[in-house]
Formats: structure tokens, C-alpha cells, sequence
């Protein structure tokens, strides 16, 4: 439960207030006093104010022992890794809120009583018509307080989401500027200058597919995620782009599985982060060829590669996977999962499948 103590605070001031007048007003009235002469009467404010503690106070206990029921039902929740259900939640919300009214109450009524008139407790003073009115104020109350903690709730809701939109804009921004950087252009600008002076034919494709990239991010741009066959579609360009300059370094594989899943979502640029690990913490072995295989395991994506560390390893700050795990983590509430052996490297990536697909 979401508790905004400054509207609570007012709404119980507000609520205490009218419902003390009004209470006050109808018992006066009842013995046949005139307005001014009750008006004028310490008695008569006596009550007021006496009502409109009792209905602060049983507000205020309805709102303290529901927050702590929810603070002892969060832990709960916490410590055994299972949520209670929201239909449980409210039920207990309720009941707690009832019992809590209504001996808060009777506690209360006969403190002020004694307080204010010296009127000593009696067991003869617990009446069915008193039980039956607290409950029924009871009710109002946890009404009021179950709709404002709701809308609380819908609020804080709307924020988080708000935030984790910004979040995942920024990560989506991050990974575009590192295919948009001058550094990958200006490479791939010499290596397309240096392949139409030996190969006009090859240059003309590695342009095409050097434009399709960036046309790929560019309209990315605004996407957190993105289906499996348009990644794919990506990945096969920037592969290529990669031989093409490495001299047909790496020797990617994806298996016939992975077509199946061509309508699942995943985090847009995520393939090319891992390839670009490849190329970046790896040395082309003896025969040529760096093997990278991508696959299905357990309903996660797998991109894994063969290891042929460098011999001084290059320093990465593992910025790349950071921001991968992150996205992943915003978009389908499950981290991404990373296995460094001996002799390989591989990378499991979370997919969604929408409900539209």
C-alpha cells in the first residue's frame, strides 16, 4: 500500500470535522435547543471537539494498521519469493481495517468519555446499535482509504513507467551512437575506399549493406525492441561488413530453430553488441575463422563463439553487456545470462513473444 500522508492528513481533518458538526448538531438539536443558545454553549463545542478526535483517531488507527499489515505482508513476500494475491491482499486489508475501527472505537469513546465527562467505562455502554453504527463509519472510512491508496498506487505506476521509459530511451541511445560514431564510419569508409580499387563488384555490395545499417538504426532510432527476423535481417549485413574488412574472420552459423522464433521480440541492437565482443576480445586462429554459432536454448537466444583470446587481453569496461543486461531487464523483467569458460564465450538473451504475435 501506497500512503500519501498529506492527503490522508487533510482528508481525515476534513472528514473529522464535518462528521463532529453534523454528529453534534442532530444530539442538540434532538433535546429541543435553539441554534444560538447551543452555539453558545461550552457543552456543546465540548462534543465537537470530542467527536472530531474519536473520528481523527479511528481514521488514523485504519490507516496505521493497514500500512503495517502491508509492511508485514511486503516482508512476506520478500522472504518466500511467492506475492500474495491481490484478491488476499484486499480481503485482509478489510478485515484488518474492521476489526481495527471498531476497537479503536470503543477504546477511544470510552477514554474521551471519561476524559472529557468524567463518565466512568461500563460494560452496559458496548450496545448493538453502537456496534452497528461504527461499523457502517467503518466501512466509509476503509472506503475512502482503499480509493486513495489505489489511486496512489496508479500514480506511482505511472511513474516507474515513466522512468523505466527513460531508461531504456537512454540505453537505446547509447547503443546507436556507437553504430553512428565517427570511428565505425570512418573504418568502414576506408575499408569500402580500399575494396573498389580490388574489387569494384564487392564494394558496390558492402555499400548496399553498409547503407541498409544505417538505415537499420536510423529508423530503430525511436524502438526499444524488436522482432527476431529484423535482427537477423541486421545482423547478416553487419556480419558481412565484418568479413569484408577481417578478411572472412568469422565463420557465423545460425541454426534452422532460430526461424522459428522470427516473430519473438528481444532488445534491438543486442545481436550486434555480442558480435562486436567477438571481434573485439578475440585473434583470427591458425585456420582463419573464428566460429559463431547462434541458437535457441530454453526459450532464450543463445550467441555463442569459440575463444581465441588476444594475447594481452584489451581492457573493456563491459559497458556493452551492462547496458544489454539492463534493457533486458526493463523490458521483459529478466537478465540476459553470460557463460565465460575456457574456450568459449556465449551469451543467452531473454526473448518476449507479444500477445498480438
Amino acid at each position: 500500500m501506497v500512503v500519501n500522508w498529506r492527503r490522508h492528513i487533510s482528508l481525515a481533518t476534513a472528514f473529522a470535522l464535518v462528521s463532529s458538526l453534523v454528529v453534534t448538531y442532530f444530539y442538540f438539536t434532538n433535546r429541543d435547543i435553539g441554534i444560538g443558545e447551543m452555539l453558545s454553549s461550552g457543552r456543546y463545542w465540548k462534543n465537537v471537539v470530542f467527536s472530531f478526535l474519536l473520528s481523527i483517531l479511528i481514521y488514523g488507527a485504519n490507516l496505521m494498521a493497514n500500512t503495517l499489515l502491508c509492511l508485514i505482508m511486503d516482508k512476506r513476500d520478500e522472504k518466500a519469493k511467492v506475492p500474495l494475491s491481490r484478491k488476499f491482499r484486499n480481503v485482509a486489508y478489510f478485515v484488518n481495517g474492521l476489526i481495527t475501527s471498531i476497537v479503536s472505537y470503543y477504546i477511544l469513546l470510552n477514554f474521551f468519555l471519561w476524559l472529557f465527562f468524567d463518565v466512568p467505562f461500563k460494560w452496559e455502554s458496548l450496545q448493538i446499535s453502537n456496534f452497528i453504527s461504527v461499523t457502517i463509519i467503518s466501512l466509509f472510512i476503509l472506503l475512502v482509504v482503499f480509493v486513495f491508496s489505489y489511486n496512489d498506487q496508479l500514480r506511482l505506476l505511472e511513474l516507474k513507467n515513466k522512468e523505466m521509459e527513460i531508461a531504456l530511451q537512454k540505453s537505446q541511445i547509447e547503443s546507436m551512437k556507437e553504430q553512428l560514431s565517427p570511428h565505425f564510419l570512418f573504418n568502414n569508409m576506408n575499408v569500402l575506399i580500399s575494396t573498389i580499387q580490388e574489387d569494384p563488384v564487392k564494394a558496390e555490395q558492402f555499400a548496399r549493406s553498409f547503407s541498409k545499417i544505417y538505415r537499420y538504426v536510423l529508423e530503430k532510432l525511436d524502438y526499444t525492441s524488436c522482432t527476431l527476423s529484423d535482427e537477423l535481417a541486421f545482423i547478416k549485413d553487419y556480419v558481412y561488413l565484418l568479413n569484408v574488412r577481417y578478411d572472412n574472420a568469422i565463420d557465423f552459423k545460425i541454426t534452422d530453430e532460430v526461424m522459428k522464433y522470427a516473430d519473438v521480440q528481444l532488445p534491438t541492437l543486442s545481436l550486434q553488441i555480442l558480435i562486436e565482443n567477438v571481434v573485439k576480445h578475440n585473434v583470427i586462429p591458425s585456420d582463419g575463422k573464428i566460429k559463431v554459432v547462434l541458437r535457441i536454448e530454453e526459450e532464450g537466444l543463445v550467441l555463442w563463439n569459440e575463444r581465441c583470446a588476444k594475447p594481452k587481453q584489451v581492457y573493456s569496461s563491459g559497458v556493452g553487456l551492462q547496458n544489454l543486461s539492463k534493457r533486458s531487464l526493463l523490458l521483459f523483467n529478466k537478465d540476459i545470462e553470460v557463460k565465460d569458460l575456457e574456450d568459449s564465450f556465449s551469451v543467452k538473451i531473454p526473448l518476449f513473444r507479444s500477445n498480438a504475435s
